[in-house]
């Protein structure tokens, strides 16, 4: 059975198959002792001499499990045969029992050298030779077998479990050479497979693994690590090189008729050899993961930034449930100026996050990094409580309250039965439904619109109010309008920028009239100044949002706040 077509549901069969030995012996009375030793046993397969040999060898090496070589023969000796043998890589996994009734330490020594596995000595017992060549085809199995693991079948290279341990055994033994871990990435790859099929996915691939495999130098290597990700071992390259490579594999995919897609290499220099494969290959990776999804950018070299930045991921992670039992995560509140009231007459929810461990931390840092991991779910049901206490405890004194406006990130809508638990929270601190206003993204309703519509369509007709939250921001605002019924539209600070131009005046009174067309009130974000707020006045915008107004208050500053502005 050829070693290439090794397989886990193969290798029952192997095991059963008989195996053949190539005897390449001058003498043909040795031949024929050797052959009855072996009868029934292996198919056997004769040589009179090296040059017959390697041209049966040529013919059947896949069938080939052991051969018995005779060192001293005319036309081509064993000697000669062996060099022949070594030189190509097809044979490699053939053992070669050398057959000699010479004793001398040099004659077996260059045997050695030219890669024989063991000797027999002549006269021939025949014990022993079965024996051996019985250990020495179960040694090539237990090798084949492994190589089969260790190969990833589609596209040649190593495995992903194999190539670490590989690499740390290169890096272990050249503890003087400089190498670089390259991973790489091929960004929507998915596309390939749905548009052009998996044949054209799979040759793409390997067209891929040939360009990685024909860099490779000797102690260098390439691993698969899942369907488009390949791991590589490369003594340190100039920069220069890996943008060549780069161009090459832009080539191959132009030559299959690919021009969208684009392979994306992180590379961590100069690695450092007492540093684990694993670890190499997550530093890699970050710098990978730091280009993905950005235009232009197809290499990134690992740094001490992306460390830091790493590092500080890790730590918010490591500390965000803790933080979160531990009440350090604190609501604060912008309030809304009503322009016609000229009174504050809401305020939305913000969280802010007073670490004991690294002081009063933006919500930039850990904000984004919980809508990733999904934790932005549970500090979202935080707020909401949070938001829900705060207002049972202003109207059981008989304080001023205003409508608080809380978000609901991607990840909420997946919490089963999401609009229950909302309304279940908001009964359980007796708050009026009115008073809480829920802000959905339009970025979030474009996931899963159906999902979301049903969900709100149910808030909404719980008396929840719904803001429609960075109206203007994407590309389908108006379409979210036709499908969903919406109370407050919440004007993107971008477009509030753009109001001392005549064409971002223009626009925002066309917004303005539209949501008064769908007696939708608005939100105005991000007013800093007197023109602004005078402006948005003039346009017939409900509420303002901003600096100008207030920023961002704790509980105490705010409620003082809403008390003063009544």
């Amino acid at each position: 059975m050829n070693e290439k077509n090794l397989s886990p549901e193969n290798i029952f069969a192997l095991l059963h198959e008989k195996d053949t030995v190539l005897i390449i012996e001058d003498d043909e009375i040795n031949r024929g002792i050797l052959g009855t030793f072996l009868q029934g046993k292996f198919n056997i397969l004769e040589a009179e001499n090296g040059k017959v040999g390697l041209d049966i060898l040529d013919a059947n090496y896949d069938k080939v499990s052991i051969i018995l070589l005779d060192l001293l023969m005319p036309v081509m000796d064993g000697y000669e045969f062996l060099q022949r043998m070594g030189n190509d890589k097809r044979f490699n996994a053939i053992p070669v029992i050398t057959l000699t009734s010479s004793t001398a330490d040099p004659d077996q020594i260059r045997a050695l050298k030219l890669g024989a596995s063991d000797f027999i000595s002549k006269p021939y017992n025949p014990h022993i030779i079965v024996n051996r060549i019985k250990a020495m085809v179960r040694l090539r199995r237990s090798f084949n077998m492994l190589s089969a693991a260790a190969v990833d079948k589609l596209t040649g290279v190593y495995s992903s479990q194999f190539f670490f341990t590989y690499a740390e055994q290169i890096l272990k033994t050249h503890p003087n050479t400089d190498y670089d871990f390259i991973c790489t990435n091929i960004e929507s790859f998915k596309v390939v497979n749905t548009r052009h099929g998996r044949k054209i996915g799979d040759k793409f691939l390997q067209e891929i693994s040939g360009i990685f495999q024909s860099i490779l130098q000797e102690h260098e290597i390439c691993g698969r690590m899942n369907a488009d990700r390949f791991a590589i071992l490369l003594q340190h390259r100039e920069r220069d090189v890996y943008q060549n490579i780069e161009n090459e594999i832009v080539k191959k995919l132009k030559s299959v008729g690919i021009n969208s897609l684009v392979i994306k290499f992180g590379i961590y220099e100069n690695v450092k050899h007492d540093e684990s494969t694993s670890s190499m290959y997550d530093s890699a990776m970050l710098a990978l993961n730091s280009i993905t999804k950005q235009y232009g950018e197809t290499i990134r070299y690992f740094d001490k930034t992306l460390q830091d930045k790493a590092q500080n991921e890790q730590n918010i992670i490591d500390n965000m449930e803790e933080a979160l039992a531990t009440n350090e995560f604190v609501v604060y509140y912008q309030p809304k100026h009503g322009i016609e009231e000229n009174k504050a007459m809401g305020a939305e929810a913000l969280v802010r996050w007073n670490s004991k461990k690294f002081g009063f931390m933006n919500p930039g840092l850990f904000i984004p990094l919980f809508e990733q991991n999904g934790f932005i779910a549970k500090l979202d049901y935080y707020i909401w409580e949070s938001v829900c206490k705060m207002l049972r405890e202003r109207l059981d004194a008989n304080a001023r309250v205003v409508p608080i406006s809380v978000n609901i990130s991607r990840s909420d809508f997946d919490m089963a039965d999401l609009d229950q638990k909302i309304i279940a929270l908001a009964d359980k601190y007796n708050v009026p439904h009115d008073l809480l206003h829920l802000e959905l993204t339009e970025s979030a309703y474009n996931d899963n619109p159906e999902q979301i519509r049903k969900i709100i369509e149910s808030l909404h007709s719980a008396g929840f109010v719904i803001e429609l939250d960075d109206f203007g921001t994407g590309y389908s605002s108006l379409s979210v309008l036709t499908k969903m019924q919406f109370d407050i539209l919440k004007l993107d600070m971008s477009l509030i920028r753009e109001i001392k131009t005549p064409a971002g005046r223009n626009i925002l009174s066309c917004i303005v009239d539209l949501a008064h067309r769908f007696n939708m009130k608005t939100v105005a974000e991000g007013c800093e100044d007197q023109e602004t707020a005078d402006i948005l006045g003039e346009l017939g915008c409900t509420y303002i949002q901003g600096y100008f107004y207030s920023k961002p208050l704790p509980p105490k500053e705010f409620f003082e706040y809403i008390e003063l502005h009544r």
